[in-house]
């Protein structure tokens, strides 16, 4: 049998697995079996564990359960109130001063914890009810806070980072520091959107009548400042080279352990159990996808198949920008049908080969496939920040309603992809100035 029609067999297995219901892991496991007993027979299936343990023993990789626990004790804490009391504060007197101040909050809170998921549950939680208590429409209200939760697979230290970095043999470290520049960016343009969006129809968003003094400002400025140390320890040290990705996520683990217990006085027994677990289950998650997904693009570089694409967009003699376009429309398709975890494992060895034949850099493609996954996690049928909001909402706000007020967000984000892919710059130069 052909390499090519192997190739084929594989990728429609794990389609109609995927479709049939299977979980995602199990649909690239059995796939990539398939595919190796077709091609090399029994003995093939040999290689697998030598596959799984290579990537498992990374040094890299023991950063996902540390921001993985970093991320579940901020949630605990109580630091995104004082973030979205800081945010009201200042922006109440702007159209749409509430709904800004949930993206200004989200876009810090994804500063400390790098998990999208989090970061809409936990500022949605008192934002949203707050928003719709002052008149918000339901759509602004609650496609704000999902949208701007996805920025943590933007804004550092973000998880798909690290898993990017681990398959594209990247700094982990650099693609953090490139990730902060668009992740002000695009959180500016929602807010800008939502600025535009309110003073043309203020009936969606009325104007706040409370009166705040720069005296609660101020108060609600110095509140913050456990969340400022928190991003200086992990980022400051990553971006000044005192500490690794690995090294950063260990040291921004015990802050926050110390900000929580000591500050907010948020920890018992029974919370760090629930924090424990919850991050242990979730790395597995994570690691079990992850490793299932290498041995699938295992047997998709064993049949050529990067090879093969990139032979032909050669012989297609295709402009650059289509190539792209397509490339980018391709993430964004994948990203709506299945985790972003399997969509980087899967899609960045078979799509890096044809960004360096196109003569662009796999650090900047590492970035603007972060701005790109942003849309996968707030787009159904899989988003999942979708449903966490529809969790968090209202009984009487629908799953509509969430998906009609985040797509104009989703717009934005396309937008803001074009810019940097049309000016690729823009993501290189902070990381350029590391020490």
């Amino acid at each position: 049998m052909s390499p090519n029609l192997i190739a084929i067999i594989v990728v429609v297995a794990f389609l109609a697995l995927l479709f049939a219901g299977t979980p995602v892991f199990a649909s690239l496991g059995l796939a990539s079996v398939l595919g190796i007993l077709l091609f090399q027979g029994p003995t093939g299936l040999l290689a697998i564990p030598s596959v799984m343990y290579d990537r498992l023993r990374s040094f890299t990789l023991v950063a996902v359960p540390l921001f993985m626990l970093m991320g579940e004790v901020i949630f605990h804490s109580g630091m995104g109130a004082d973030l979205y009391t800081l945010g009201s504060r200042w922006l109440s007197r702007l159209p749409g001063g509430l709904a800004m101040a949930s993206v200004a909050a989200c876009a810090v809170f994804a500063a400390m914890c790098g998990v999208s998921i989090a970061g809409a549950a936990t500022i949605g939680a008192f934002a949203i009810p707050e928003m719709l208590d002052r008149g918000y429409d339901k759509c602004l209200a609650t496609g704000s806070v999902a949208a701007a939760g996805a920025l943590a697979l933007l804004i550092p230290p973000s998880l798909g980072f690290i898993l990017y970095g681990e398959v594209a043999d990247e700094s982990v470290g650099m693609l953090f520091i490139g990730g902060i520049v668009p992740g002000i960016v695009l959180a500016l343009m929602m807010m800008t959107y939502i600025g535009i969006r309110a003073r043309w129809q203020p009936e969606i968003a009325p104007p706040t009548k409370e009166i705040v003094t720069w005296k609660l400002r101020l108060i609600s400025l110095s509140r913050i400042w456990p969340a400022l140390l928190l991003i200086f320890a992990v980022l400051g040290s990553i971006y000044l080279g005192i500490a690794t990705p690995t090294e950063a996520a260990a040291v921004g683990f015990i802050v926050a352990l110390i900000l929580a217990s000591a500050v907010y006085r948020s920890l018992n027994w029974q919370v760090l159990r629930r924090i424990f677990r919850s991050a242990m289950l979730t790395t597995g998650m994570i690691l079990l996808i992850f490793v299932c997904a290498l041995v699938f693009g295992y047997i998709l570089t064993l049949l050529m198949v990067p090879q093969w694409l990139v032979g032909f967009i050669s012989a297609s003699g295709w402009p650059t920008w289509v190539v792209l376009t397509a490339v980018m429309g391709m993430l964004i398709v994948m990203g709506m049908f299945v985790d972003i975890v399997s969509v980087i494992t899967i899609s960045a060895p078979l799509l890096i080969p044809i960004i360096k034949f196109l003569g662009y850099n796999t650090l900047w493609f590492g970035i603007v496939m972060g701005i790109t996954l942003e849309m996968a996690v707030v787009t159904p049928p899989v988003g999942l920040n979708l449903y966490t909001i529809k969790g968090i909402a209202p009984e009487d706000v629908s799953l509509t309603d969430i998906i009609r007020g985040v797509l104009p967000f989703v717009a934005v984000e396309v937008v803001c992809l074009a810019i940097f892919v049309a000016f690729p710059p823009l993501c290189l130069w902070l990381p350029g100035t590391m020490l």
